[in-house]
């Protein structure tokens, strides 16, 4: 399991150090934070919905999500679809990112989003806990503070290594979040940490009072998704107390193509419970042609 961690490692290396500087929808808003906590700089990214600044008496249900860099103009994007189908309500996303244009983002991120210390791949691996401090007491004060989010509605996700911190968070944490979207998290890190992580929590006896999104791409390395369709049969099986799971496999879906149909099913299952059903304007638009037709 060893080398199949540091072969997960170096394959993510290589996909991610292709990328450059990340683009954001024109109307990003920016924060920028250095935490003591982690030695990190970091660049938070704010999308408002919409209907924000014509609703002051409204406070939102938000998303914080790891790797911004990437995936907030994806994710943001799916919102806008989402919003427009009325399968989901509005949102204020936060994206958690790093400052500077010559970042190097694995780097920076393999240190906040490892949850232990694989010496042999990176020797800064294992700073989870120190970033969730960094969450808790730093970055989610901060932004609730300057934002009308209802912090009983708060959600947390991440893909990959951002996957993998997010189950850690959910085990470590559970009040902190109660919505959490874990899209293809790298289960076989440190000879499968979470899974040992999972059977501590459920040795306690504590409730797990949360939503949570599972998924992994059916065309991904055997190797690497195997063990994440082990642990969805794991949790199947916990009779953890309100602990709401959707398990969802995306068939012929490598490991770069997750995202898209992980953050589009796994929104709407983590908000379906907030989401009252309203007919979208297709179906406004159709049904208002067939009662024309019927006059």
């Amino acid at each position: 399991m060893k080398t199949l961690t540091l072969l997960f490692a170096s394959l993510l290396a290589a996909v991610v150090s292709a990328q450059d500087h990340f683009d954001v929808p024109k109307r990003t808003q920016f924060i920028e934070l250095s935490s003591e906590i982690t030695g990190m700089d970091y660049e938070i990214m704010i999308l408002l919905p919409t209907s924000y600044e014509a609703s002051p008496d409204a406070s939102y249900p938000v998303l914080y999500l790891t790797d911004a860099q990437w995936d907030m103009t994806l994710v943001n994007s799916i919102v806008g679809k989402l919003n427009y189908d009325k399968s989901l309500v509005e949102l204020v996303l936060v994206g958690i990112s790093y400052q500077g244009a010559d970042a190097d983002y694995d780097d920076l991120r393999m240190q906040d989003l490892s949850p232990s210390q694989v010496g042999q791949f990176h020797s800064k691996s294992g700073g989870a806990g120190r970033f969730l401090a960094f969450l808790e007491e730093t970055l989610i004060p901060t932004v609730e503070a300057r934002y009308r989010i209802d912090p009983e509605k708060r959600a947390l996700g991440g893909v990959s290594m951002g996957g993998l911190f997010t189950l850690y968070a959910m085990y470590e944490k559970p009040e902190l979040f109660d919505r959490f979207i874990s899209i293809s998290p790298a289960t076989v890190w440190d000879d499968g940490y979470i899974f040992r992580k999972d059977e501590a929590f459920a040795q306690s006896g504590a409730p797990l009072p949360v939503r949570l999104f599972l998924s992994y791409g059916g065309g991904e390395y055997s190797a690497y998704s195997e063990p994440i369709a082990k642990f969805q049969t794991v949790l199947m099986q916990r009779a953890y107390e309100d602990f709401a799971l959707l398990n969802w496999t995306m068939e012929g879906e490598r490991h770069g193509g997750v995202a898209a149909e992980g953050w589009t099913r796994g929104l709407r299952w983590a908000f379906r419970d907030i989401t009252p059903y309203r007919p979208g304007p297709m179906e406004e638009l159709l049904a208002g042609s067939a009662a024309g037709q019927d006059e």
